[in-house]
């Protein structure tokens, strides 16, 4: 037969328990362990058979209806408490169980969900990646890289249009483009948009030589016709290249093919 917890070591360990203990009969604070007192900032005499009620601040916030519940004591320290009752005929028992970290973490992942929400993952006339997600791609093909020393190159198309272009037309022309790099392109490249009227192509296991080559691909009739005159096309472009090296970061990479001006084509 296992001894009655009331008093003795029963009492004994709650005092020592790294959660809050409150005690009440009758609607009257009866106990309080030391851990709780001490989140609030509190002595025992300062809850002593006080009386529980909707008006009493402390009560509200410890009895309240949220669960977890936030609590600040006079020192301005904050903490997130997970509530817990257990009643029996003659005592209310309330456990506090510090879940600050889990409350945290939680809000976290939900500002980081609401951030993914956001963000628009393709660009509304192409469907290829968007500014945002094309850049964060290409910082997990730079961190391969590093890792394994794998040759990575990037590609930037831009195109100039006429001034004051209809806004019908030249969405039908830049799907036209993105479907002409879609074609003309290996199905590893992956394609998305920094801007308006200029493409970012990533191109994975792919050395600078290597990617210099695809460059013919914009001499050829099938990129070429896409200037004929008629329908408010594009009229002119230009294509930057740039590898990557050891040390480079997106931002790295980003800058250099912006400097590379030489293969820029009219």
């Amino acid at each position: 037969m296992f001894d009655s917890l009331s008093g003795g070591w029963g009492q004994q360990a709650l005092e020592i328990v790294d959660f809050g203990v409150l005690v009440l009969s009758d609607q009257q604070t009866q106990w309080a362990n030391p851990y709780l007192l001490t989140l609030l900032d509190l002595t025992e005499s300062d809850l002593a058979g006080s009386i529980v009620s909707k008006e009493d601040r402390l009560s509200s916030v410890l009895l309240g209806t949220d669960n977890p519940f936030l609590i600040v004591n006079r020192q301005g320290h904050e903490a997130w408490l997970k509530r817990e009752h257990v009643k029996t005929p003659e005592h209310d028992i309330y456990f506090f169980h510090e879940c600050t970290d889990l409350v945290v973490i939680g809000n976290e992942c939900r500002r980081l969900q609401k951030d993914l929400s956001d963000l628009n993952p393709k660009d509304p006339i192409t469907g290829m990646m968007s500014n945002d997600v094309i850049v964060e791609m290409l910082g997990g093909h730079i961190s391969r890289s590093r890792r394994y020393d794998n040759p990575l190159s990037l590609l930037r198309i831009s195109y100039t249009f006429p001034a004051n272009m209809d806004t019908e037309l030249f969405s039908r022309c830049i799907k036209r483009i993105a479907f002409f790099l879609k074609d003309q392109l290996r199905w590893a490249d992956q394609i998305g948009m920094l801007g308006r009227h200029t493409f970012l192509v990533i191109l994975p296991e792919t050395d600078y030589q290597s990617a210099a080559a695809l460059l013919k691909k914009f001499n050829g009739e099938p990129h070429l016709s896409l200037f004929a005159k008629g329908d408010g096309r594009p009229v002119s472009f230009s294509a930057g290249l740039t590898e990557w090296s050891k040390g480079d970061t997106t931002k790295n990479m980003l800058h250099n093919i912006r400097q590379d001006v030489d293969l820029t084509m009219m």
